[in-house]
């Protein structure tokens, strides 16, 4: 098929249950992009806008492998209007692609007024792969604007996750205007699930934008780290103010990373290679205050699984203080970083971690979790990173309730009835140290156990300690996910499962020993959908 590139976007029809073909796109006989996908026309579930603008005005030949006829069609608009972020099972204040997938997020960075949140996405499938950079945009961490993806796969690989820096002293020497130059460094995966990049190696490339942030362009010397082992993947930069050297993690393999350091953020040395026991994949670097204390600065190095040590930095090595600590405790949150750049006046680092729950529902799949607050707290003499909530929630907060002082009894539970579906919930309770509690919250199970020291729910155990005879719980409930965070978040758990609303309760009750709920608080969530 030859396709004139007149328009903004082509359209592609999919059925997740076709065999998938490799849609292979040529320009004057050479290969310059190929897409792993289930096309069908006669029978479609869900149409793919794929943008077209990079080959404005050219023309290119289509082909499929297996061969299959094709006839797709074009438009300058993507997606009807009545396709808004609707369906059965989609969260209702937490992140998703309107369609197609989404897993880890990259390249978070905070420029004018704008948090910028890029994430690995597959444009034409519900499925993992032909990994882009999809971007989506919010002025308050509550409400997105999905944007088109910035990242496409080239003849050096796929697009595999990375990170994002404002270059606001100009090192690179890239500035052309007004803007100070954003940074995108990603890795370039050759050989995965992609035709042009065949026999390729996994290499680390930069890629930067003089608009603020609404367009990219590749580096003309790709790579800026070559090739280094099998696996070397997921580049994150950072600015160290105290020794004014920008640092560079790169997962290499097993439980190893990298540290780099640059000055002018192109050339990069290797300094350090760290061990983080039972993690990988998707490093975060980043110092902060113990319990506020600015004069009291550690820094954080935490992997994929949410594993981190805490320690300090020189800006030649890494000195880790504490041993391999666990953040949280379930199986449906992954891959989470913090964003770069925030505002000084500002003083937070947040973050965001992907909810791999995979959500049976066409046209989209996967989200986000709940934007975080970062912070080091001691309890009991040991120093924790905890996460938690970011303030901005309030802004999408509905009708409250609170009881106080409740006296809950083997014979005697509290109960609630719960008419919404979206919630942020917050339990403050005394209780002793034999206290069993068991919560039911839309169906789900909660089971706290205190002579054990656990916290139980839907297969996933995290530990929960009584502090000073006080236990916090606070969660949020979506459509199809419960974020649980203990203690201010020192253990933290996010469980993708579809709430059971035919059972719209709260109910605390306990086996064991009495225990005293202090503050029940209550509060209903706005969709961030709805304007």
């Amino acid at each position: 098929m030859i396709l004139q590139c007149d328009r903004k976007y082509i359209i592609l029809p999919v059925n997740h249950q076709a065999s998938k073909r490799c849609l292979k796109f040529y320009e004057g006989g050479r290969l310059v992009y190929d897409l792993q996908i289930e096309l069908d026309f006669d029978n479609p579930e869900v149409e793919f806008y794929l943008n077209m603008d990079r080959f404005a005005g050219k023309e290119l030949e289509l082909v499929a492998e297996p061969n299959m006829a094709l006839d797709i069609k074009k438009s300058d608009t993507k997606y009807p209007p009545e396709d808004s972020y609707t369906g059965l099972y989609r969260p209702e204040f937490h992140y998703s692609a309107q369609r197609g997938w989404l897993n880890d997020p990259n390249g978070l960075v905070y420029y004018r007024g704008v948090y910028h949140m890029f994430y690995q996405y597959n444009p034409v499938g519900c499925k993992w792969g032909n990994m882009h950079w999809g971007h989506a945009e919010s002025k308050d961490l509550i409400r997105w604007e999905e944007k088109d993806p910035v990242l496409y796969p080239d003849e050096m690989g796929t697009m595999f996750s990375g990170s994002a820096i404002v270059d606001d002293r100009n090192v690179t020497g890239l500035k052309k205007n007004d803007n100070d130059v954003i940074l995108l460094y990603y890795t370039a995966a050759g050989n995965t699930d992609s035709e042009l990049s065949r026999h390729q190696s996994f290499v680390q490339c930069l890629a930067y934008s003089i608009d603020g942030g609404t367009t990219f362009v590749k580096y003309s010397d790709n790579p800026v780290v070559p090739f280094l082992e099998e696996g070397n993947r997921d580049p994150k930069v950072i600015y160290d103010p105290t020794n004014d050297i920008y640092v560079m993690v790169l997962y290499l393999s097993g439980d190893r990373y990298m540290l780099y350091t640059s000055k002018n953020l192109l050339d990069w040395l290797p300094i350090h290679e760290i061990v983080l026991e039972e993690d990988a994949e998707c490093p975060d670097f980043y110092p902060l205050p113990v319990d506020g204390d600015k004069n009291n600065i550690k820094w954080v190095f935490s992997g994929a699984s949410d594993r981190y040590v805490i320690g300090s930095f020189d800006g030649s090595s890494f000195c880790p203080e504490t041993i391999s600590k666990r953040l949280q405790y379930s199986k449906d949150s992954y891959a989470a970083q913090t964003w770069s750049d925030l505002p000084s006046e500002d003083g937070r680092r947040i973050r965001i971690a992907w909810n791999r729950y995979d959500i049976s529902s066409l046209p989209f799949n996967m989200a986000m979790n709940f934007p975080c607050e970062m912070s080091l707290r001691t309890f009991l003499g040991e120093t924790f990173l905890c996460t938690y909530p970011a303030r901005e929630i309030e802004r999408i907060y509905g009708e409250n309730s609170k009881d106080y002082n409740i006296r809950v009894t083997n014979s005697e539970r509290y109960q609630r009835i719960l008419n919404k579906k979206l919630y942020d919930i917050t339990l403050n309770l005394t209780c002793t140290s034999k206290c069993k509690l068991n919560i039911t919250l839309l169906g789900i199970e909660i089971h706290c156990d205190m002579l054990n020291n656990t916290l139980v729910c839907l297969d996933n155990i995290a530990p929960l300690q009584c502090f000073e005879g006080n236990i916090k719980l606070r969660m949020l409930i979506d459509v199809s996910n419960i974020e649980i965070f203990i203690n201010k978040g020192e253990a933290f758990l996010s469980i993708g499962h579809v709430q059971d609303y035919t059972r719209n309760e709260l109910v605390i009750e306990t086996t064991e020993e009495e225990l005293v709920l202090k503050e029940v608080d209550i509060t209903e969530l706005k969709s961030i959908w709805i304007s």
